[in-house]
Formats: C-alpha cells, sequence, structure tokens
C-alpha cells in the first residue's frame, strides 16, 4: 500500500516546490480516487504562479499549500460504489473531470442553470487539490466524463480547454456568414479553430499571433483560415486587411479575444465592425485595462461577451479531438519533477503536460526539456522525412552537410549565429536566402533557417523557441578557430597570438565557448528529449587537431581531457616543433571530443546514437582566407558531409570518433 506521494505544492507567488512525502488520498462519500497520467499546462498556470491578483490578491481564488493544476487526466484506482453504480465507471477507466464544482441547487445560480457560476463554486487547483501530483481526488458532486477508448489519455488532455472554446464559439451565436477574427493561438485560440471548422465550417477565420509555428498549426486544422504573424505585420495594417475583407459593413462579426493581453483587448476594437461582438476569455495578466468605452457604447455600440470554464461542451470538445488531429498542440510532455521548465515553457509553447508516470529525467546540470516529446519506438532512424538539426551550417562544412541532408529527403533546419552569417565570407547573403538556395538546389521545401548565439542557455532557448518539429537528427558543426574578434576579419577570425603562452584570455573564452560550450549547451537542450522518445542520432563535428567515457562525473573528465590537451600543446611550444599556434583550439576540440565520449555512455541503452566526426585541414572559404592557400589541402566539406550521410545509415555504430583527413594520421589514440 502506497503511504505517500510526490506532489507540487503551491505555496505562493513564485513559491512552489515538489515533496516527496505528500499523505496519499484515500477516498469518501462520493469521491473517486485517480492515478493521474496527464496533468496539462495553460497560460492561467503561469498567471497563477507568476502571481496574478486574480489568485493571490484580497479576494483571490488560490489556497496556499495547494496541489495546482486544473486541466487531467486519471485512471480510476478507487471509486465509491454509488459513483460507480451511477455513472458507469469502473476501476482501471480512463477519466476526466471538469475543472469546477458547483453546489448543485444551493445558490441562485445553480437553481437557475448557471452552476459555472455557482456563488460556492469549487475549483480545482485553487479551492481543493488538482493534478500536479501522483495521485488525486475526484471530489463528491465532480462532473465526471469517461475518455472515448479511442483517444489516448495525453491526449484527452486537451478536451478541457477545447471544451472551454467550444462553449466561447456558443456564446457568440455564430451564423454562417459571420467573419470572425481569433486573437491568439494557444489552446483556447487554436480550440476555437477547429470547434468552429467542425460546427460551421463555411464561416471565414482570421487568426492571428507572434509564432509563426503557432498560425502554421491553425492552417493544419483549417486550411482556409487565413493567418497573420504580428511580428511582421501591425494591428492597423491587419484591421484594413480586415475591413477590406468585410466589404460593406467595414469590419469583423465577431472578435475572439483568447491573448489576455492589452494588446489583444484594445486590437479587438479596432477589427470589430459597427454593432460586433467581442468574446473575451480567461483571465489577462493585467487586473485593469484602460479601454476606449467611446467606441464600446457611442463610437460602434459593441456588444461585449466574458467566457469562462466549458460548461455543457464535453461531449462536443471530444466530438473534434476524434475528427480534428490536434495532437501538435501537445508541444511537450514532461516528468513531474520538471514542473518548473514546465511553466517556463508554456509562455512560448502551446500545451505542456506533466506526465508523473514518467521517470525523472536524467539531465546533465539539470538543463531544460525545450523540444515537443512524440511516442515514436522506432529503432533504425531513417535520413529521408527526419528533423535534421545541423548548428553552424551557415557556411563551409556545416553548410555542405545541410545540402546532404537536404538531398537525402530530411526536414534541414540550418543556423548560423546572425541572419547574415553567409556573407562573412562572401558564400551567400542571408540565412533566408541560403534556405531557399538549398531549397531550390535540392528540391527540398522543408527548409527551415533559424539563427541566433548558442554560447548561452538564453540563445539557445531563443533558437530553439523557433523549431516546431522534434528534432531527429542533431549535427554539431557550430566551432572553429575564431577569436574575440569575430569571424568577419582579414584572417576569417584567427587570433593573431594563438600559442599556449601568447593567446589573449578573450580569445581563449572565445574559441572554448565556440566549439566546446555550444556543443554542451545545445546537446542539453535537445538530448534528454531524444532520449524520452527513444529516437535520436547525434553527430559532434571535432577535428584530428585534437585525438574511456564516463557516465558519473562526466563534465569533471571532459575538463581534464582540455588540460591533457593543453598540456600537450604547451609541451610542444616549449619543445619549438610540432603544433604550436592553435594550441586552445585543440583543447577546446579535444573537450568537444571527450564530451562526445561521455555523452554516448550515458544514453548508452536509450536508442540514442552519438558519434563524432574529425575532419582534417578542409578547404572552405574560411580556412582559403587563414592559410592564404591551399597548401595541397585535398579535403572538402562535401567529403566531410559524406561521411555524415554514411554514418547516420549505419547502424551499431556509436561514441565513436571517425576521421576524415585522407589519411593524415594513421595512428591510433
Amino acid at each position: 500500500t502506497i503511504s505517500n506521494m510526490k506532489a507540487v505544492i503551491a505555496n505562493g507567488p513564485k513559491d512552489y516546490k515538489l515533496i516527496y512525502d505528500k499523505p496519499m488520498p484515500k477516498i469518501q462519500d462520493g469521491q473517486v480516487l485517480v492515478k493521474v497520467v496527464a496533468s496539462g499546462i495553460c497560460s492561467s498556470d503561469l498567471k497563477m504562479y507568476e502571481g496574478n491578483e486574480f489568485y493571490w490578491g484580497v479576494d483571490g481564488r488560490a489556497r496556499r499549500g495547494i496541489i495546482p493544476g486544473h486541466e487531467f487526466v486519471g485512471s480510476v484506482v478507487d471509486i465509491d460504489p454509488s459513483i460507480a453504480r451511477d455513472q458507469s465507471i469502473s476501476v482501471g477507466d480512463i477519466v476526466v473531470a471538469e475543472q469546477f464544482i458547483p453546489c448543485r441547487d444551493q445558490c441562485w445560480f445553480c437553481k437557475n442553470g448557471m452552476d459555472y457560476k455557482c456563488d460556492k463554486l469549487i475549483i480545482y487547483g485553487e479551492d481543493v487539490d488538482g493534478s500536479m501530483a501522483e495521485y488525486m481526488i475526484y471530489q463528491k458532486g465532480s462532473l465526471v466524463h469517461k475518455v472515448p477508448e479511442d483517444l489516448s489519455p495525453t491526449y484527452a488532455v486537451l478536451a478541457e480547454p477545447v471544451a472551454f472554446s467550444v462553449r466561447a464559439m456558443d456564446r457568440a451565436h455564430l451564423k454562417t456568414t459571420d467573419l470572425i477574427v481569433i486573437s491568439g493561438c494557444g489552446t483556447i485560440g487554436l480550440g476555437l479553430v477547429a470547434a468552429i471548422e467542425t460546427f460551421y465550417p463555411d464561416i471565414s477565420m482570421i487568426v492571428l499571433d507572434y509564432f509563426q509555428f503557432k498560425l502554421d498549426l491553425a492552417k493544419t486544422i483549417s486550411k482556409k483560415c487565413t493567418t497573420f504573424n504580428l511580428s511582421d505585420k501591425t494591428v492597423s495594417s491587419i484591421a484594413d486587411i480586415v475591413r477590406k475583407m468585410s466589404g460593406e459593413q467595414n469590419g469583423a462579426d465577431v472578435f475572439f479575444e483568447c491573448a489576455g493581453t492589452s494588446e489583444s483587448i484594445k486590437a479587438g476594437f479596432e477589427f470589430l465592425r459597427k454593432c460586433g461582438t467581442f468574446i473575451h476569455i480567461g483571465i489577462c495578466k493585467e487586473t485593469y485595462i484602460d479601454a476606449s468605452w467611446n467606441i464600446i457604447s457611442a463610437g460602434k455600440e459593441l456588444t461585449i461577451i466574458g467566457c469562462n470554464l466549458g460548461r455543457n461542451a464535453w461531449p462536443r470538445a471530444f466530438e473534434i479531438l476524434k475528427k480534428c488531429d490536434l495532437s501538435s498542440m501537445i508541444t511537450h510532455r514532461l516528468p513531474l519533477e520538471e514542473y518548473s521548465n514546465a511553466l517556463d515553457l508554456i509562455s512560448s509553447r502551446i500545451k505542456v503536460v506533466l506526465d508523473p508516470t514518467l521517470p525523472a529525467s536524467k539531465l546533465l546540470n539539470e538543463s531544460q526539456s525545450l523540444l515537443p516529446i512524440v511516442n515514436n519506438n522506432e529503432k533504425h532512424l531513417k535520413i529521408k522525412d527526419s528533423v535534421a538539426f545541423v548548428t553552424g551550417s551557415s557556411r563551409g562544412i556545416g553548410r555542405a552537410i545541410a545540402i546532404a541532408l537536404a538531398r537525402e529527403g530530411a526536414k534541414v533546419i540550418i543556423h548560423g549565429t546572425t541572419h547574415d552569417s553567409p556573407s562573412y565570407l562572401n558564400e551567400g547573403t542571408t540565412m533566408t536566402t541560403l534556405a531557399k538556395h538549398i531549397s531550390t538546389i535540392t528540391n527540398n521545401t522543408e527548409i527551415t533557417p533559424v539563427w541566433g548565439d548558442l554560447s548561452t542557455k538564453e540563445g539557445v532557448q531563443s533558437v530553439l523557441n523557433h523549431i516546431k518539429y522534434p528534432i531527429d537528427i542533431l549535427i554539431c558543426c557550430a566551432g572553429g578557430n575564431i577569436g574575440s574578434s569575430g569571424v568577419n576579419t582579414a584572417s576569417g577570425g584567427k587570433p593573431s597570438h594563438d600559442t599556449c603562452l601568447t593567446i589573449s584570455d578573450s580569445d581563449t573564452k572565445s574559441i572554448l565557448n565556440r566549439n566546446f560550450w555550444t556543443t554542451h549547451l545545445v546537446c542539453q537542450s535537445i538530448v534528454p528529449q531524444m532520449i524520452q522518445n527513444h529516437r535520436g542520432h547525434v553527430i559532434i563535428i571535432g577535428s584530428t587537431s585534437a585525438l574511456l567515457g564516463r557516465e558519473k562525473g562526466a563534465l569533471y573528465t571532459v575538463s581534464k581531457a582540455a588540460v591533457h590537451q593543453y598540456m600537450r600543446c604547451l609541451a610542444t611550444q616549449v619543445q619549438s616543433s610540432g603544433r604550436e599556434k592553435g594550441a586552445l583550439y585543440t583543447v577546446s576540440k579535444a573537450a568537444v571530443h571527450q564530451y562526445m565520449r561521455c555523452l554516448a555512455t550515458q544514453v548508452q541503452s536509450s536508442g540514442i546514437r552519438v558519434n563524432c566526426i574529425a575532419p582534417g585541414p578542409t578547404l572552405t572559404e574560411r580556412y582559403k582566407r587563414n592559410i592564404g592557400t591551399d597548401q595541397g589541402v585535398t579535403g572538402r566539406p562535401e567529403h566531410v558531409a559524406n561521411a555524415v550521410i554514411q554514418l547516420l545509415n549505419m547502424d551499431f555504430v556509436h561514441g565513436q570518433t571517425i576521421r576524415v583527413d585522407g589519411g593524415e594520421q594513421t595512428f591510433t589514440s
């Protein structure tokens, strides 16, 4: 018998804690005990965590010491016999409960059919313990629904927000001739797209958001909806387009405000026609928002309607989940231990799900899990249709690898430090132009450009926020013997004083950051999700300049590998022979090689393959600028790219360094 469980406790704003000794709940009269299999995180959870007055103010809803979580799916462990009989629920059934519990005919609102505004309303995760725990109680009076057998438990967590969307649709009293605007492509907004597509397929929809991947998802739900990225166009310019689309009525019929921001609310008044309808959904971050009441009344005589909760909409929510594939809305699935990461992620993603049944991730330095999780147990990774992220692919070897992967049919994400990285050595103009070029020469339309600094956690997260797919293939190619002055110099970035005893501190940090630190941060952010997916291949591009894995103490052995290589370079320098210059570059590459060995050891039983390719001197534009001549170098970027393709197609190769140097080094080390 289990006596204790792990649970997240909300003690107040930004004061959440995971405990492991929360007493196991026991059922009483009219209750159901479930094992939580999915707990959805939404923006209101983030607002509660951050201290919104709606929750923590003088009349706030939340109770300190509560277990948060109001979107949930559970497997029945124990049940009051009367509930089992009356609702045909048995132990083992997968069930959900609506997030509120009304008093049932004891107050005026319940007596008049408005139980969702009950005077004694109880909300899960605010008044009673919610779902961020291994087990929870569905309280007496809960509105319980069995999950249809053809919906997975994780997918079914979307029923609560989609029911919310359905009720918002009902509140608008739509007509098939309406032109509507949906502001905000979170779960509610995308749920609205799906609901309207299902029940009002002839209605014209305009969808707004700042994130392109959310707008792309809206288009997959409803191909005929029109989307606008608010990062590219102003509200006024989009409103002008809407007015032209609407004809004589000069504006939209209905505006659904799903973003919960003052900007979105004010935009609604601009988009709507006279006598239009404004539907406000959910909870705003700000308690008070200035609005032009003259527009609302004398100017346009708008109808303002509020909407909260999804009462009387759950059966239709299940219908929508069956008809429309909304699984891509679940961008992350994390163990309970990562509740803090889940809250951080929700502001830039759609639906993050905590699954208390998942084991805690074995993450290096408690790194964040930033990418989507998919259920895919395929052992052999095929390049075609896989998603490949190639860091440092704006030019040179990385660019050649990206082209080779694109020719093999992969969805390729190319990366540069800045948008104009390809121009630094006259190998192109911008990342966007490069993506189009690769698409043209490979006949592959799935080329996505991203750019940003990968030498900080914030920079990595910023880049990954623009990637909408889970990554199958990670090629760590960012690096090079580039000092603090950057690559856009006469020498291509190579430090002028390049020995152990003469290199500057700033150049040392730059080289280590570019070669080791970026590799470390990117792997920290992506590989944990590969492990959970049991799918993925990591190839780290090292160098023949720097040639026993350990799981525990891995980063210590990495640092020692760098120290050992530093010793070799220093010894060579004082001996006045061998590789004197470029010492810190070889140190950083030695660290990268050892990092690969340790990472390979850690993930060995997870189905992920990790290897390293060590190119010898390779004739890139930067090499020419560095050396001034090819000096008989026969290595080409395409040789490295071909090795990457061959390695990806090879089974049972793991934790190895493959030299691509034309036989420059033939010894073993």
